[in-house]
């Protein structure tokens, strides 16, 4: 799905129209990068020649064009356009459902498709489909290979030599990935409403964003300033929408002949209302892990030769994060992977460390440094009371029912931010996921995650 229009991101609203990405000459890069006096070319949208310049294709901060998801698509469509359930990704997923929580998906399993339209849609900025980091830069042509060569080598390019985003891909927020979300439901599949949206991890605060924007009822006047930096009711015509764009109750339908939530219910897992300190700083320590890499080189990457030692241990540090002491007491304990080996010091070959170093061997296949740091900078920015009011306000809107469920070892999102949804929202309930592996569970423990969906599914409308 690509949007027909530039599509104004939150920040272009709450934070006012930046000054353009300029590439070579952006002065927001670091203060030791040469590239402000970095000869560029210019490409002639008219002609497609090209000429030297010292001016290159700008980015204006705020506004993604095109802006565009992957998504896919499960089971059959009813007549009255409403069996619909939306399932959410988590940091390094796809919309390939299958590929993840596919014991959840098929006939008679929680996401049953002889029953509901199953819809999966990749986030915005990830690297399986959707705009990102390396989609191609807009304003150049992408079939003229020869003006390529000519390209500032400040200018983010592919194996291919193409210009793409790379580091200037501008900030998304969760908030941005589900209200294109919302858009392509309404005005591509002609949804009119929702049954249920349901995810875990970084799939859960887009649920949790689905249940203000789409599940919540539109306080009078709404909640952001329509003059804010342009995103009020001019952008609001351009979308026919009334709501307030990223407002509390932006999307809502007619049904049963009355005004409704678009979305009628969520289950939201292993996520809070908005990212902890705790939770930014482990993001962020695997982001220094890349910036530590020396082929990072500012977000300036040699696509033939990445940073993938600092992706590497990035990696690591999440799988660390996503388990336990005792999960992994319980799997590896002091065990070695070759008993003849030392049993201390730099020569001991531990179990652990042999399976963390073949996790993120395995992640460089199929994903690129510059993609998560922009995808766990992403994830930073949950937080569902900005510009709104307090968390408690905004989730006292939130009137759908919503099952609300975490596991009783997660470290990483500990299971009172659960408890605080659920005390926060008026129609929440909160289900425990019993198990030892962490914040993992919601994948690992699919019976206990499947009989809860299941179930709520079955009680609500």
């Amino acid at each position: 799905y690509t949007y027909p229009s530039p599509y104004y991101l939150e920040s272009f609203g709450m934070f006012g129209h930046y000054p353009s990405i300029a590439g070579a000459d952006d002065s927001s890069l670091s203060s030791n990068d040469d590239s402000s006096t970095t000869t560029a070319t210019t490409i002639s949208a008219a002609t497609n020649s090209s000429t030297h310049s010292t001016v290159i294709k700008t980015l204006p901060r705020g506004i993604l064009n095109p802006a565009f998801i992957k998504y896919n698509t499960y089971g059959t469509l009813n007549a009255a356009r409403d069996n619909v359930i939306v399932v959410c990704h988590a940091l390094t997923g796809n919309a390939s459902l299958e590929a993840w929580w596919g014991d959840l998906l098929g006939p008679g399993k929680a996401f049953d498709t002889d029953q509901y339209f199953v819809v999966c849609c990749n986030i915005l900025g990830s690297c399986y489909g959707s705009a990102g980091p390396e989609s191609l830069r807009p304003g150049y042509d992408e079939n003229n290979s020869e003006s390529h060569r000519n390209i500032s080598s400040k200018i983010p390019k592919n194996k291919h030599n193409q210009p793409i985003y790379g580091i200037d891909f501008p900030d998304v927020s969760v908030r941005d990935t589900v209200r294109l979300q919302l858009l392509l439901l309404k005005n591509e599949l002609k949804i009119n409403s929702v049954k249920c949206v349901i995810g875990g991890s970084f799939g859960g605060m887009q649920c949790v964003e689905y249940c203000v924007m789409a599940g919540a009822t539109r306080p009078v006047g709404g909640s952001l300033d329509s003059d804010a930096g342009g995103v009020g009711s001019k952008k609001a015509d351009a979308v026919g929408m009334s709501g307030v764009p990223y407002g509390i109750g932006e999307f809502t339908t007619k049904r049963n002949g009355r005004i409704e939530p678009f979305v009628r219910s969520a289950v939201p897992i292993a996520c809070g209302a908005a990212h902890t300190a705790w939770q930014i700083g482990i993001s962020e320590t695997q982001r220094q892990a890349i910036y530590a890499d020396p082929k990072w080189k500012n977000g300036r990457i040699d696509p033939h030769d990445p940073p993938h030692s600092g992706l590497s241990v990035a990696r690591q540090v999440a799988m660390v994060s996503y388990r336990t002491p005792l999960g992994y007491h319980q799997k590896f304990g002091r065990a070695l992977t070759d008993e003849s080996m030392p049993s201390y010091g730099s020569r001991a070959p531990w179990q652990v460390k042999s399976y963390l170093e073949y996790q993120g061997k395995k992640f460089l296949d199929r994903f690129d440094p510059v993609t998560y740091v922009k995808l766990t900078e992403q994830m930073d920015s949950h937080d569902v009371g900005r510009g709104r009011g307090t968390i408690e306000q905004v989730l006292s809107h939130v009137e759908i029912p919503v099952c609300i469920l975490g596991i009783d070892s997660d470290v990483l999102y500990p299971l009172r931010e659960q408890e605080e949804l659920a005390r926060c929202m008026p129609h929440a309930e909160l289900k425990i996921i019993h198990s030892d592996a962490g914040h993992d569970g919601f994948l690992l423990e699919q019976d206990q995650v499947a009989a809860h969906i299941k179930s709520f599914l079955y009680s609500h409308e």
